[in-house]
Parts: structure tokens; sequence; C-alpha cells
């Protein structure tokens, strides 16, 4: 990092200062090893912790899983296909003179075919072609072998429950909504993400800043325990008048300790939210920001940025999408206390074929046979000569229906709860947003107070050298006046960095919620609402 000339100077005053001693009892200053520098601007920052960060990296999968979620639900409109086949021998003895032979040998081949498929409406279809051939040997079969053919038909509608909603579409869209949810949940963690990544980028900075603060403290002092020392030398100041500065510098040491230690902790915590790996190279690199926080005036529009709040901000919009879905709760259970009233349709095909046996008499001799097969069977059945059909209405209805009362009544006390509670967070993203507006108008007034209180002490600091250089003033004052100028220094920089972070904190609290998911919930697909009655996609 470039620094600026009279840090640089102080450095190298220190340096040779620490190095004296050494040198004096004939040892040299161990060498410290050489850490390798990552240079970040603020924007490159960001960036490095929307790509690495864990916390995204975690989140980032919860859309994908929501996402599977409306899949796994919008399965039940899946069509179901199904087939039966079957081979099956049965021999049974003759129990009376009708049973055609003394055994009754019977083979059966059954080949069935079938689709069921739940529709929007609630409704439940079914289309059945079943079709089997037998071949016997009773003298009493009019077709040997013979072919049989069925096509079925069946619609069961809801017209009331299930009808508007049902389990299934209930499902769906609860599951989308917390699709949206998820897609709102990672939005704010990737807003706190960045504002947490640039309150350690100050935070960083202000450690690196007080740490050249305390140092230049320090090297104030070693200035004044070394003018006393000549003064010692010449005989123009008693000897014991040395310790005080002798003790300042000792205690000045120990703040420079204190403030490297800081800047060490500072880069960690850094480092875990721009890194993805837990990599010994990365703990070992030193970070030098590049970018230096200014302190310029802002104006915050209190009052639009409440407004942009109520508007857009995550948990307010996820709060919303769970009222919604609060509302689809409350539609279903209403829907499921309604009676249960279905329309029932059927329509059917038979047919039969194959070889057709005329005997003289009954069970006599063979007479004629008529060759045939499947074919016949298959032109019956799709030529309607034998059809089938069915038309009705079924309706059931509990006497009381307490349960489906119960739990439509439940729905709405829920909906009701989270209206309130979606009432409750607009007051309380009101008084974030603030609190957070008159933060960026407290911490300015403190940058430019603490500017000001630095100042003063920088000329009652010169002022009292001035004087001490004159004898007349003591190693208390000048010792005072500079404990006064890097508490002041420290005061204005942290003022700064407060007022940095107070602006970002400003723009977070119109766009997320702080922390966390900020109280977003999702509702549960896994058993519907608590409704009650049988649906009809069930």
């Amino acid at each position: 990092m470039i620094r600026e000339s009279r840090n640089s100077t102080v450095a190298l005053f220190l340096a040779a200062s620490l190095a004296a001693p050494l040198a004096a009892s004939g040892q040299e200053a161990p060498a410290t090893p050489e850490r390798p520098t990552l240079e970040l601007s603020l924007e490159e920052t960001v960036k490095r912790a929307l790509e690495n960060n864990v916390d995204i990296a975690v989140e980032r999968h919860r859309p994908q899983s929501s996402a599977e979620t409306v899949r796994e639900a919008q399965a039940a409109y899946e069509p179901l296909l199904f087939s039966t086949i079957t081979q099956r021998s049965q021999t049974d003895p003759a129990r009376n003179v009708f049973a055609g032979a003394q055994e009754v040998n019977t083979d059966t081949t059954t080949y069935n075919f079938g689709l069921r498929q739940y529709l929007p409406t609630g409704a439940d279809l079914q289309v059945d072609f079943n079709n089997n051939r037998s071949d016997t040997n009773s003298i009493f079969t009019t077709f040997n072998p013979s072919f049989g053919s069925t096509f079925n038909f069946d619609l069961i509608q809801p017209l009331l429950r299930n009808f508007a909603i049902d389990f299934s579409r209930q499902q769906i869209k609860v599951a989308k909504k917390n699709r949206e949810i998820s897609d709102v949940q990672f939005r704010q963690t990737v807003v706190n993400t960045v504002a947490n990544v640039r309150h350690l980028y100050y935070d960083l900075i202000y450690a690196i800043d007080n740490l050249e603060a305390q140092r230049k403290s320090l090297a104030l002092a070693q200035k004044l325990l070394d003018e006393n020392q000549i003064k010692v030398r010449v005989g123009t100041m008693a000897p014991l008048d040395v310790v005080e500065a002798e003790a300042e510098v000792a205690g000045r040491e120990e703040t420079v300790i204190v403030a490297e230690a800081a800047v060490a902790d500072a880069e960690d915590v850094l480092k875990r939210a721009v890194f993805a790996q837990n990599d010994p190279e990365m703990w070992s690199t030193r970070i030098v920001p590049t970018d230096r926080p200014t302190a310029e005036a802002m104006q915050v529009d209190t009052p639009v940025a409440i407004q942009r709040a109520l508007e857009n901000r995550t948990d307010i919009v996820a709060a919303r999408k769970g009222l919604e879905n609060a509302e689809i709760v409350v539609k279903f259970n209403r829907n499921q206390a309604l009676p249960a009233v279905d329309l029932v349709a059927s329509y059917g095909s038979n047919g039969i074929g194959g070889t057709l046996i005329e005997r003289e008499g009954l069970g006599g001799d063979i007479i004629r046979t008529v060759p045939g097969g499947y074919g016949d069977a298959i032109s019956s059945v799709f030529g309607r000569d034998f059809p089938t059909w069915t038309l009705g209405v079924n309706i059931s209805y509990p006497v009381f229906n307490r349960a489906g009362a119960a739990a439509a009544a439940r729905a709405r006390v829920s909906r009701d709860q989270t209206l309130a509670s979606l009432r409750r967070l607009e007051m309380q993203v009101t008084a974030e947003v603030r609190s957070a507006s008159r933060a960026v108008d407290t911490n300015f007034k403190r940058v430019e107070s603490t500017r000001a209180a630095r100042v003063f002490q920088e000329r009652r600091l010169d002022a009292e050298e001035k004087r001490f250089a004159a004898g007349m003033s003591t190693n208390f004052f000048v010792t005072q006046a500079q404990r006064d100028l890097a508490v002041a220094e420290v005061a204005e920089l942290r003022a700064i960095a407060e007022y940095r972070k107070s602006l970002v904190d400003f723009e977070r609290v119109q766009e997320a919620g702080l922390g966390g998911s900020g109280g977003i919930a999702t509702v549960s697909t896994g058993s519907g609402s608590g409704g009650t009655g049988s649906s009809g996609n069930q």
C-alpha cells in the first residue's frame, strides 16, 4: 500500500528507534516474512462476495428447490397409463347337466389398457379398453374361441365442493407462491450480504487508519522522549523528568499492538465474507483497501424512502405473498365446507367375436361353423352395436359439518393473523427507515464535530510544544495534548466510518429486512391446509 510521505517518515523513525536497543546489544532485528498482498476496491470486494459468499451459495439452492416443489405439485395432472395382461387356465368339474362337459377346461387371455387423468376443473376422467380371448371345451359355448372387447368412458365432475378449487390446485398455487417467496429470500440475502460486506470494508479501513493514528501518537511520544533525553544530556532537564516520557512511550506502544491486532481481526472477518474456501494461503493474505470513504453531505428524503420500502422491501413483498397464500387456504377450506355434488357420467360399448358354432339342438352335434376373430369384437365395440350409458348426480353432506366449519374458521383466523402481522411489519419498516434516516443526519454532524475537534487539538498540541520549547510548559501538558489529539483523530475516523455505514444501512432498509430471512415464511404444501372432506383429486 502506498503511504503518505509523513507516514513513511514515522514508520522509518519507529523502526530505527526499535532496532537501536537490539543493535546496542549486538543482536539483529528478526526479519518479518513478507505477506502476499491483495488490493481490493469496494466494488471488487462486493463482486467477490456475490461470487463466493457461502451464505449466498446456500441460499442460491432455495429457489431451485421451490421450483421442483411446483413441478411435484403439478404432477397431479399428469395422465396415468395402466395396463393388465394375464393368462388364466381353469378346470371345473361338472356340477349339473348344463356344465357342457365332464370337465370344463377354459383358457382365458386378458389384455386391458386404460388412461386416468385429473382435469383442472376438478374432474376425474378414466378411459378403459378391455379385451379377452377365451377357449373352452364346453358344448354350450356359442363362440369358441371367443373374443370380447369393451370400451368405457367414466367422468366424475364436482359441481360444488372441489369445483372452484381442490386439493391439487391449492397445492400448486401455494407452491408457486412459495417459489416467489424463495426468490425474495434469495434477493434479501444478496442485499444483506452486499451491505454487510460494505460494513466490513469500512471497518477494515477504520482499523488501518486507527493503527496509523496510534503509530503517529507513538511517534510524537518518542519525539518528546528524545528531546527530553537531549535536554538531560545538556543539563537543562533533570533525569527524573524523562521517566514520565518513557512511561508514555511504553503505554502508546501497547495501543499500537492492540491496533495491529484489530487490523488482523478486521481482515479475517472480511475474508470470511469474500472467499469461498478455507484456504491457508487466503488467511495469510493481507487485504489492502484501495478506496477511501469520504464524508460529503448526502440529502435523504425520508417520506420517499418510506414509500419505497413499503412497496419494494423484500420482507414486505414476502409478507404480502404470505397473505395471498393465506387467502388461498381460506378459499380452499371454504370450498371444502360445501356439500359434495358430483356429476357422474359414463359411456361404454361392448363387442364379441370369434368362431361361431351352430349345433343341432341344445348341446347337439356341430352342423356349421362361421369363422371369425378379434376384428369382429373391435368392429362391434367401435360400431357401437351394444352401447351402455349412465348419467347421474351423487350428493353427500355431513349433517352438522363441524369439521368443515372449524377448518374454514381456522383458516380465516390464520388469514387475519397474517394480515395483522403485515400491518405490524409495515409499522416496523417505517420506524427502521426513519431511524436509518436520522442516523445519516446524526453521523454527518458527528463527522463535522469530530473534524473540528481534531483541528483544535492539533492547534493545541502545536501551541503546547512551542510553550514547552520556550520552557513555559511541562511534559505532562505536552503528553496530555498528544493524548487528546490521538483521541480526536480516532473519533474522527470512527465518525467517518459510521457515517458511510449509516448510508449503506439507509439504502438497505429500503430494499431488505435486516438479517436472516427477515421473518419470511412459506406455507407447507405437504398436507394441504387442514381442509376437510375428500377431494376429487386425491
